[in-house]
């Protein structure tokens, strides 16, 4: 990701600095950046602000200490789920084969995890156990002494870093204020263990991003911004309450509790839906989506689709911005009306047809596309630039509801 953004060039980094204050003007954010300085001597007070940045809106992609929510003054939803774990990040330096790759051991003597730490690396976690002093958990002799039980020692591994973590379920009641906005762990955090953290910050900021782009251009009134709020708190709750019924199931340190919740696990055949009580579902909340519909808030699958004989992924194939997906299999130039192309045109929408077969602009390679469309009953979806699904129609006449349903849910307000 870093390497990614240094090849950007409407992005500027900058490093070995810290954001310390951020404050709210009419028509702008004035950014305080200082430069990094010994742990010592924070908090920086203003009189060591190096520079000042100025924004018409600023992002606070700052962490759970997050500044920006502070400023703010957003609260936070708190589930009272915490428990400390030690996590150690490691290089092995032999060529061991990991077997299992990633493994979640339920030993309620010490609930550990064990995982790829990226190319080259392995993570270990280790839960606090009731009466263990953080600070002495916290030291590299003790991280040694835990790893020691899985054959690491300094003569096969290198240890890169260890720190305690407390893992917490929570989220912000607001992710918007004016021209501030939060995402990632400065919006919600949650227990590791479904791995949603990072995805959910990536979905905040896919969110975020094509509904500030309009505004910028203003296309849209900053209304728009205020379903980043309202769709993505709601969508947020599934994958913290999948974590906090994971933590239930993992983080349990009594004998006859641990062999009650095997009893379950194995009862259920593990499958989630039946013994994890997870009532959430992965859907946005209102906004920027139709109110009606079971697929509206919804993620659009990423099947593949047929271009110069090869499958890949419909994104690839369409690229940025919002879709009109016909179930069709003809052109969908030749399907529009003169109206309805101009109300795709202002709602900068794309329209395609996607069939197996004749002349779509689309063609599902493998039939997957066509079964999951006639399963639905969709022969219209139409899609926003973060891939979660507007609206869908059963008939393709229904497509100009859905265009002008769009349109009126960006424009709302613009003057």
């Amino acid at each position: 990701m870093a390497d990614a953004v240094e090849t950007m060039p409407n992005v500027t980094l900058i490093r070995g600095a810290e954001v310390v204050t951020v404050d709210e003007h009419p028509g702008g954010v004035v950014v305080g950046v200082a430069d990094t300085v010994p742990a010592s001597e924070y908090p920086v007070p203003r009189s060591t602000i190096s520079r000042t940045l100025t924004a018409r809106y600023v992002v606070g992609c700052d962490g759970a200490n997050s500044l920006v929510r502070k400023r703010m003054g957003a609260t936070m939803h708190d589930q009272g789920f915490f428990f400390d774990w030690l996590i150690v990040d490691t290089i092995p330096t032999d060529d061991i084969v990991w077997s299992p790759q990633n493994w979640q051991l339920c030993d309620p003597a010490r609930p550990t995890t064990i995982v790829s730490g990226g190319q080259g690396r392995r993570r270990w976690e280790f839960m606090r156990l009731p009466g263990e002093d953080p600070a002495e958990l916290g030291t590299v002799d003790r991280a040694w002494e835990l790893l020691s039980s899985w054959g690491r020692t300094p003569a096969n591994t290198r240890l890169e870093r260890h720190e305690i973590y407390t893992f917490a379920a929570r989220w912000a009641d607001r992710w918007r204020n004016g021209r501030m906005m939060i995402a990632g762990d400065a919006a919600h955090q949650m227990p590791p263990f479904a791995g949603q953290g990072m995805c959910s910050g990536l979905r905040d900021a896919a969110n975020l991003a094509w509904k500030l782009d309009r505004v910028l251009r203003r296309v849209s009134a900053p209304d728009l911004l205020d379903t980043y709020t309202s769709e993505r708190s709601v969508h947020l709750q599934h994958a913290i309450a999948m974590s906090v019924e994971l933590g239930k199931v993992i983080c349990v340190l009594d004998p006859e509790q641990a062999a009650q919740r095997d009893a379950r696990m194995i009862a259920g055949n593990a499958d989630p839906a039946v013994v994890l009580p997870v009532t959430a579902r992965p859907v946005l909340g209102t906004g920027a989506v139709r109110a009606s519909g079971e697929l509206s808030g919804t993620m659009t699958p990423q099947f593949p689709v047929a271009v110069d004989d090869a499958a890949v992924l419909l994104d690839a194939a369409t690229g940025y911005g919002a879709l009109l997906i016909l179930a069709a299999e003809r052109p969908a130039a030749d399907l529009l009306d003169e109206p309805l192309r101009a109300s795709l045109a202002t709602a900068e929408v794309t329209a395609l047809s996607l069939g197996a077969s004749g002349n779509p602009d689309l063609r599902d390679c493998d039939g997957v596309w066509t079964a999951w469309l006639a399963a639905n009953s969709i022969a219209a979806a139409l899609i926003r630039p973060d891939h979660y699904v507007f609206g869908t129609a059963e008939a393709i006449e229904g497509a100009a509801t859905l265009a002008a349903d769009y349109l009126a849910c960006l424009t709302t307000s613009v003057s």
